[in-house]
């Protein structure tokens, strides 16, 4: 089910709203947000003028040896469901990748404890291997003397836009803190005058966009009536009610789908009178799969839980009970109205 669950963003439509928490383009000091370590504020040189038109590279950036733990901390976040970072990236000196040996430099991003971004960086030969693959528009310049260590053999330098990397754009997080860890790791790493990393324009987002979260009934049943007695949010059990089954009920299951207009090529409410079911109608497809209702007299309940995953709020779901009874028609079912849920949190 959670599969199916998160099978929804697709339906996402809701505007989403940021609010900068943190903002530095490092042209005077070090803010006190940030613990730098040996990091220190160094003149950006040949990397002056790359990146996108509205931040680039200017002035002076945040400079570190790898090895070195550049740490964020932020506190009294407002309430969010998601971060985004947007920074670029120096890449300095020989950086060696992984592979064979030099190798081992590897850049970490870590937020909260866990780690976001693990990936490594080559500058210094074209043979050996980094594994950051990046999206169009992020890198912005490779293989070049950008100042420094160079000119020549292994001292040449990279550029990337964090900010155009689609990863960095939606990080599941909801605390009114924030620690994020920036550091070069990995059995490669070799002091400032040999390879180095920085950063500048560093700006961190929260995504303050709230999703209430509903369960509408919608269309005509034959007799059950499905209905959710509390709101359908992230994380949170979602209970299920079914009330007016037929007596003669033996089993209820609630059928959930992605979409109310078409089925199998079918339009959507689809008459079930000539299946043997009179007055009875299909609200919506069956792509998500069923869930089980417990019964108990003339009704039935369920309670699944949501996924705590960021990524449904403000999906749609349907769904729409069907209740077996002999004899209560040819076919033996009835259905209920449909409940169209928006997820919240």
């Amino acid at each position: 089910m959670r599969s199916q669950l998160l099978a929804l963003s697709l339906l996402l439509s809701s505007a989403v709203a940021q609010t900068t928490v943190f903002t530095s383009n490092f042209d005077s000091v070090v803010p006190i947000e940030i613990t730098p370590g040996t990091a220190a504020i160094a003149a950006v040189e040949g990397f002056a003028g790359l990146g996108p038109a509205s931040a680039p590279f200017g002035g002076s950036f945040l400079r570190s040896e790898t090895g070195n733990v550049v740490t964020l901390q932020l506190a009294g976040l407002p309430a969010h469901n998601s971060i985004r970072l947007d920074f670029l990236f120096a890449a300095i000196d020989s950086l060696d990748g992984q592979g064979s040996f030099p190798s081992g430099d590897f850049f970490r991003i870590g937020i909260d404890g866990g780690t976001v971004f693990r990936e490594s960086f080559a500058n210094a030969m074209a043979s050996q291997i980094q594994t950051y693959v990046p999206p169009v528009g992020v890198e912005l310049a490779r293989f070049l003397d950008l100042g420094f260590g160079g000119p020549g053999s292994f001292y040449t330098d990279s550029a990337y836009w964090f900010g155009g990397d689609p990863q960095f754009a939606n990080i599941g997080h909801t605390a009114s803190t924030l620690t994020i860890e920036f550091v070069i790791e990995g059995p490669g790493i070799q002091p400032l005058s040999d390879e180095s990393w920085a950063m500048d324009n560093l700006k961190v987002t929260v995504d303050t966009t709230t999703f209430p979260g509903s369960a509408v009934p919608y269309g005509q049943g034959c007799g059950p009536v499905l209905t959710a007695t509390a709101p359908p949010r992230i994380g949170l059990p979602l209970p299920l009610l079914t009330t007016q089954l037929d007596g003669g009920t033996v089993l209820a299951a609630c059928v959930v789908g992605a979409s109310d207009a078409v089925y199998q090529g079918i339009f959507l409410p689809r008459a079930l009178d000539p299946f043997g079911m009179p007055g009875c109608f299909q609200l919506h497809d069956i792509a998500l799969g069923t869930i089980s209702m417990q019964l108990f007299g003339t009704a039935s309940s369920a309670t699944p839980i949501v996924p705590q995953d960021n990524v449904l709020l403000g999906a749609v779901m349907y769904m729409q009970v069907w209740d077996a009874a002999l004899g209560v028609n040819p076919l033996g079912f009835l259905a209920s109205n449909g409940l169209r849920v928006t997820f919240g949190n």
